[in-house]
Order: structure tokens, then sequence, then C-alpha cells
């Protein structure tokens, strides 16, 4: 989706988490493939948007680790953390994560990525740094897709 208030806050959690000189992000970007039975789907930006968005935000915010962040599409439920050592479907992305941010609601896939790690992949569980909804309405990106189309 466009880069919506509880992206931006996902983000600034991820940047404030990162270790300041020789920390690195790595940004899950979902491919637009994935997106196709999601609510309004015809309204999401592309990836290439939704990619240029998130570098804007970070470059903006912290510039000074724009040379330690990488948007990489995801393709699976879980992620660069959710495949093997050595694994070559994200290539370049080394399986050396230490945390994971997410939203309250993705929450239970966290869970469920850390049991996979432990009991499939034998790796350690990673730090899950999960930010709170803080808009009595609770606006999700479906909810703002929707706004925005009835207003065609």
């Amino acid at each position: 989706d466009g880069m919506h208030y509880g992206h931006r806050k996902l983000l600034t959690l991820a940047i404030s988490s990162v270790r300041p000189v020789d920390g690195r992000l790595l940004v899950g970007v979902t491919r637009d493939e994935m997106l196709t039975h999601k609510a309004f789907a015809e309204s999401i930006p592309t990836l290439e948007e939704r990619v240029a968005g998130v570098l804007d935000f970070v470059g903006n915010l912290a510039p000074g680790m724009k040379n330690r962040i990488r948007c990489v599409p995801i393709s699976d439920e879980y992620g660069p953390p959710g495949q093997p050592e050595g694994s070559e479907v994200y290539p370049g992305v080394k399986n050396d994560f230490d945390a994971l941010v997410l939203s309250h609601e993705t929450l239970p896939t966290g869970r469920k990525l850390n049991g996979y790690r432990e009991d499939v992949l034998g790796l350690e569980p990673l730090k899950l740094l999960c930010t709170q909804r803080t808009e009595p309405h609770g606006m999700s990106s479906t909810a703002l897709r929707r706004m925005r189309t009835s207003k065609k």
C-alpha cells in the first residue's frame, strides 16, 4: 500500500532499533502478485512506487543510514528471515537477522516465524519489536483504500 501512518510508524521503530554505527536495515516490501487478493487491490501502488516511498521516508528520517538500508521484494509469508542458510530465494541476503519489526496485527505471524526458525531451520528466534495501533478508529490499509475508492 501507499506509505501511510502505520508504515511510517513501523519504519521509525525499525530505524530507531538499528545499531548507530554498523547496524543494517532490511525492509521487506510485498511483491505485487501477493497483493492481488486484497480488497481494492487495483488501488495499491506498484512495487516500485512502494519501494521508492520506503527509501524516501528513511532517507528523510535518517539520512546517515542511506548506505545501510536495503529493500527486498518478498514473495512468501516469512521473507528472508524464514529462509535456510545458503538459500538463494533472496540473492545476496544472509539470514543473520536478530530482530523483526511488525505491527500488532502481524505479531502472530512473527511468533509463527520464530517457531519455524527454531523447529525447522535450527536458527535462533528473532526479537519481535511490535508497534501498537494508537488510532482509535483503526485505519488499516484496506480501510484507506476503501475511502479513496468511494471518493472517486
